[in-house]
């Protein structure tokens, strides 16, 4: 995306921005008449929506009320601390997350989610009503308008999830409101069906009409495939999870995690999508690395407050699975610790077993760049789409060839129930801390369970996540704004 700047520059196109009640706010830096010349030109509009779209992408990066608001990266943090893979020391920041206390009509997270997800949407509906009115079938144009579309799919599938419960057995219940234009009309909340059906047709067209890009802060054919991917998993529609995920996998390459291993977008070739974070956009304290990576000088998790595996978890790897080296273990691994800590802007910092050495900005800090998907999280939900398909032999191919390139003893299992067990632990360990648990917690309905003995966990529950301790109320500023909003369950 960084060429398509350069033209914001030029053209001071239009900046959007959104206000309580997802009503959508226009400020020109140019006369209305130059603008209109340039979104007539079909030499150039193409370019110009390009360029009016990476406001959009920054929302998904930026700072918002909190330390613990700041976009797409604090979504993962926050929801991966509601499940039991991530333990959390010293709370600050994201302690009620991790306390299942975050939830209620009144509070900050169900607040600045609401605001954050549907300012996006209410972009792309200005973006797609400015550039998009005339139809056309030519490629470029369809890519572009895809691209937008696909951005508002993103944005449902999060949303829709947050504020309901997963899709399968929940199809009827309400999920969220679907806002398609700049319209002040109050909107009901349409069924989580309906919702899906918006999500789909959202991301589909991209995958028809876009193409795989070398620009990682673009979503692009392979993006849109992704989270296709993981709406069907959410439906259990196998056959069409398994299709978009075969897609999505040729957008990167798998690349075997190792401690300390970029998160440069620019050299780290296995993620999908992510945020080119520079000195000019970083949210410092307020970020990812600040809160994850206690490798730092500074920051929340260099101050104490750590984000370790579940010991419980841990234990379960294989000692000749190298993933177990991405956290630290002092009696197998103090050597790579050592090595990660000297490497490091912190050589002093203070480790003890089960923290992560998985997600270490280095010499970048709090600058370093995000990841919002790897390519390893479709390369998994094609194998389970075959393993619930019954296409045993293909999907056990498929997970030998993924796992013994990390654990060279590896065997996958031959009846459908041990493979589905096998795919579970593979995603929970492959994709921890990346914030995908949380969805993949909900649909598997499995119940959120810290109380093994000798867990190193600080907050002790057990849960189900289909019950009302597991969604969150819709903002009250929201339910008091739209009289057609009703509220969820009262969480008790």
């Amino acid at each position: 995306m960084n060429k398509y700047l350069k033209t914001i520059a030029v053209l001071s196109v239009l900046t959007l921005t959104t206000s309580c009640n997802l009503d959508p706010e226009i400020t020109e830096y140019i006369p209305q008449g130059r603008h209109d010349e340039l979104v007539a030109d079909s030499d150039v509009v193409n370019n110009v929506a390009k360029a009016a779209l990476s406001k959009t992408y920054a929302i998904f990066q930026e700072f918002y009320r909190s330390h613990d608001d700041f976009g797409l990266k604090a979504f993962h943090i926050a929801t991966d601390l509601m499940c039991e893979d991530v333990a959390y020391r010293n709370w600050n920041w994201f302690q009620f997350d991790y306390q299942l206390d975050n939830r209620e009509a009144n509070y900050r997270r169900t607040n600045s989610t609401w605001k954050q997800f549907y300012k996006i949407i209410s972009n792309v509906n200005k973006h797609l009503e400015t550039y998009f009115q005339k139809e056309s079938s030519a490629p470029a144009y369809l890519a572009s308008k895809s691209e937008a579309q696909a951005l508002r799919g993103i944005a449902f599938f999060h949303l829709v999830n947050f504020y309901q419960h997963t899709y399968k057995g929940h199809e009827n219940d309400p999920g969220v409101p679907i806002v398609l234009s700049t319209d002040t009309v109050k909107l009901p909340r349409a069924t989580v069906k309906e919702v899906y059906e918006q999500i789909i047709k959202d991301l589909t067209p991209l995958v028809e009409y876009g193409s795989y890009t070398e620009d990682r802060t673009d979503i692009d054919k392979g993006v849109a495939a992704a989270y296709l991917a993981k709406a069907y998993a959410q439906m259990e529609d196998w056959p069409n999870c398994e299709k978009y995920a075969a897609i999505a996998k040729k957008g990167a390459d798998d690349v075997v995690s190792k401690p300390g291993r970029t998160w440069n977008i620019g050299k780290a070739t296995d993620i999908l999508w992510g945020a080119d974070v520079t000195p000019s956009n970083s949210s410092l304290w307020a970020s990812f690395w600040s809160h994850m990576d206690e490798f730092l000088i500074r920051g929340y998790a260099a101050g104490g407050k750590k984000k370790l595996i579940h010991n419980l978890l841990y234990n379960k790897i294989s000692k000749t699975d190298s993933r177990r080296k991405l956290w630290v273990n002092l009696k197998e691994y103090k050597d790579i610790a050592d090595q990660v800590r000297q490497s490091s802007p912190n050589p002093n910092a203070k480790l003890e077993d089960y923290d992560q050495m998985k997600f270490v900005a280095g010499a970048d800090g709090m600058e370093q760049d995000y990841s919002y998907i790897r390519v390893q999280d479709p390369i998994l939900l094609e194998i389970e789409a075959m393993v619930e398909q019954n296409k045993l032999t293909e999907a056990a191919t498929l997970l030998n060839g993924f796992v013994q390139l990390r654990d060279p003893q590896f065997t996958a299992a031959s009846t459908p129930e041990d493979l589905r067990e096998q795919i579970r632990f593979q995603r929970r360990i492959e994709l921890w801390g990346e914030g995908t648990n949380w969805f993949d917690m909900k649909r598997w309905k499995m119940t959120i369970d810290r109380t093994g003995d000798g867990s190193n966990h600080a907050a002790i529950f057990k849960v189900k996540t289909d019950e009302p301790k597991f969604y969150h109320m819709l903002p009250i500023s929201e339910i008091e704004a739209n009289s057609l909003l009703k509220q969820n369950t009262p969480i008790k």
